[in-house]
């Protein structure tokens, strides 16, 4: 079984977060210093805990039992990018921890709707604020900013992500029509993988780098090191183009057919 380290795990977890909530900008940090091996993922506003947490949990290696107090193997595997190749092993991550920030305008928002619903009265900074209903969801007693927190949790945010999600489309369709020619992510016998057509500035470099591309000076294209003469790595292309595609950029990707058969 092979493993695969906490590093490209995270790197991983950040290709697939930015595939399935575009837009939306997240830290991904793995632990260091500890005997154990964490990756934390953070983020503002966006998408619920528990969405973000669909994506996690798959690339989780262990888990801790409190019972038995030990890490307990998850049975996960997970395939990644590994020196520009696609690998599939056990993650090496002892948990993912997740952490969603409110911003301010969101607190705002939702003491705005507390003032509202208390015929205009400002809400307090300090002490405890009774049980009250804000748009139909009941909103527990508590200290005047976990409040705040859950008025913007469960009433601000929800209908904000989802216009957010629903306006992604035409916004990339209008910065497309605008944008750049676009990307061709190739693979050939003579050059191996090869992505052409990026810019400076475009965003492509930070992305192709963390799947292990490098600057080819000469023939002016991202290359795969050790893909030539190789097949096509489809698994592999196909989460380049996704991530390059979460940064708005426009991909074609170009694979040699399959040989007919005798």
């Amino acid at each position: 079984m092979d493993y695969i380290d906490t590093k490209h795990v995270a790197a991983e977890l950040r290709t697939r977060l930015k595939g399935a909530f575009p837009g939306v900008k997240f830290s991904v940090r793995k632990s260091t210093g500890t005997a154990s091996a964490w990756i934390t993922v953070t983020w503002t506003d966006g998408p619920c805990t528990a969405d973000v947490e669909q994506h996690t949990r798959p690339l989780q290696g262990a888990q801790f039992n409190a019972m038995q107090d030990r890490y307990e193997s998850t049975g996960n595997t997970v395939t990644a990018t590994v020196g520009g190749r696609r690998v599939t092993g056990k993650p090496l991550v002892d948990g993912i921890s997740t952490h969603r920030h409110i911003s301010d305008d969101a607190l705002k928002a939702a003491a705005d709707l507390w003032s509202q619903a208390h015929d205009g009265t400002e809400p307090p900074a300090s002490g405890t604020l009774a049980t009250c209903v804000i748009d139909g969801h009941i909103i527990q007693e508590n200290w005047a900013p976990q409040q705040m927190w859950q008025i913007a949790h469960d009433v601000v945010l929800p209908p904000r992500w989802a216009a957010a999600r629903e306006a992604r489309p035409a916004r990339a369709d209008k910065e497309g029509d605008q944008g750049t020619e676009g990307l061709t992510l190739r693979h050939a016998a003579g050059d191996g993988t090869t992505v052409t057509g990026t810019r400076r500035g475009d965003g492509a470099a930070e992305v192709l780098r963390q799947h292990g591309f490098k600057w080819h000076r000469k023939n002016r294209y991202w290359y795969v090191p050790g893909s030539r003469d190789q097949h096509a790595d489809t698994g592999f292309m196909t989460a380049v183009a996704a991530d390059l595609r979460a940064e708005n950029l426009s991909v074609t990707t170009a694979q040699p057919k399959p040989a007919p058969a005798p």
